[in-house]
């Protein structure tokens, strides 16, 4: 029976140090956002002494909430009130294991308020050690004579020790000071990796300009390098806008890479015009997961989807009036940019070439001299993109040399005999 009890006991105190192990590794959301994983400690300290200090209210407490899963506990240092020399206190957790490596981020979170009237050096610093010598620190607030307070509402700090390190201490101290101190320094959490929600883009998707038929891409890329806080896991998926709602693409003939951070547009027609685009990228750790939307980047598609008419086939006459009649727009050309202007003439009807100045929708051309067919050339402009020419139906000019109905009169002299009958 005593073998049994030992080993009873034995077995609890097993599973009460691997419980502890698991609830100080347990994953936590955050109320200001984001998730981590609760740094692996199994010590904790607090210390409010000095040589000669002489400060009502002075406290360090609740060490432990530093890694308590109930991430709304926190750990304290207030100063207190009065005066001392070589004030110092701190509060701190630490591992008995292997040392946490250097150059790891560890993200504390941290919040301070309060009034302070001290004319004296103070500071609070996150000091990390290796077995009980300090390898690094770095100040979250400092204050030289009269300190009217180090207000920083919750949030995140990311720390880097340069070496290997056992234990971290949120630590105050003064060489000597004397005055009103209402303030209070908390550490919520101390987190061996932290991911935030929502993620940051490094890149978000831009506008793109591109010729009917042509093919173009959009990209967003999400911040996940191997020092940032979002997950290596990130996945993308693009959309497209239609009407009022966001409808996500799949691969065919007009998208490709539609789950990749750049999206591929092919053979775009002339319908995409105006389509407005974003991708949606989603990580997970563990039991956390986030998202994140870009912007949105709205495509133009350059075209000219008719280049119109300009009437109809003239007759003029040399002898008369050569100067044919003005040509009018009879239907309006349709494009998606800003519309140009060339009109063209031939004398058959095969070799056209630009004439001179003559770039308005319409075109009053001069007296002909012989017959002239004419076109009109229209190209549109968008966002710097220029399409090529596409023309009009052909308006023939027909040359007549005469036109005016020539009479020949001729003055005879009729003799008549009288008839004597």
């Amino acid at each position: 029976m005593e073998t049994n009890s030992i080993l009873r006991c034995a077995f609890i105190a097993l599973c009460f140090l691997v419980s502890n192990k698991m609830h100080s590794q347990e994953m936590v959301s955050l109320p200001n956002g984001g998730c981590g994983r609760l740094l692996d400690t199994n010590t904790s300290s607090a210390n409010n002494g000095g040589l000669l200090c002489f400060r009502l209210g002075k406290e360090a407490a609740n060490p432990t909430n530093m890694t308590d899963t109930d991430v709304n506990s926190f750990a304290s240092l207030k100063p207190g009130t009065g005066a001392g020399l070589f004030c110092s206190m701190h509060v701190g957790v630490g591992t008995t294991g292997s040392d946490f490596p250097a150059n790891k981020p560890v993200y504390i979170d941290f919040a301070s308020d309060g009034f302070n009237f001290n004319p004296s050096f103070n500071g609070g610093n996150f000091v990390f050690y290796n077995n009980g010598q300090e390898i690094y620190r770095t100040g979250v607030n400092g204050h030289l004579f009269f300190d009217f307070g180090d207000n920083q509402e919750r949030r995140i700090i990311k720390v880097i020790p340069t070496a290997a390190w056992d234990e971290v201490r949120l630590a105050f101290g003064e060489t000597i000071g004397i005055g009103f101190s209402f303030s209070q320094m908390r550490v919520y959490n101390i987190l061996s990796e932290y991911y935030i929600d929502p993620m940051t883009y490094l890149s978000q998707p831009s506008d793109r300009t591109v010729p009917v038929g042509g093919s173009t891409t959009m990209t967003a890329v999400i911040s996940n390098t191997d020092v940032d806080e979002t997950p290596a896991n990130v996945t993308y998926q693009w959309q497209v806008l239609n009407g009022s709602t966001w409808t996500d693409l799949a691969n065919g003939t007009n998208y490709s890479n539609v789950t990749s951070s750049t999206l591929n547009i092919n053979n775009v027609p002339v319908g995409f015009n105006n389509n407005q685009y974003r991708v949606v990228a989603k990580s997970s750790f563990h039991t956390c997961s986030f998202q994140a939307i870009s912007n949105v980047g709205r495509l133009f598609v350059n075209a000219v989807n008719s280049p119109g008419a300009i009437g109809t086939d003239q007759t003029v006459c040399l002898d008369i009036n050569a100067d044919p009649a003005a040509f009018t727009v009879t239907a309006a050309a349709q494009v998606t940019g800003n519309a140009e202007y060339q009109w063209q003439s031939s004398a058959d009807n095969v070799t056209f070439t630009n004439i001179t100045n003559a770039t308005a929708a319409t075109y009053d051309a001069p007296a002909v001299t012989q017959t002239t067919y004419y076109r009109r050339g229209v190209r549109s402009t968008l966002n710097g993109d220029v399409t090529a020419y596409q023309y009009s139906n052909v308006v023939k000019v027909t040359l007549k040399k005469s036109c005016l109905i020539k009479c020949i009169i001729t003055n005879r002299m009729i003799t008549a005999k009288p008839n004597s009958n």
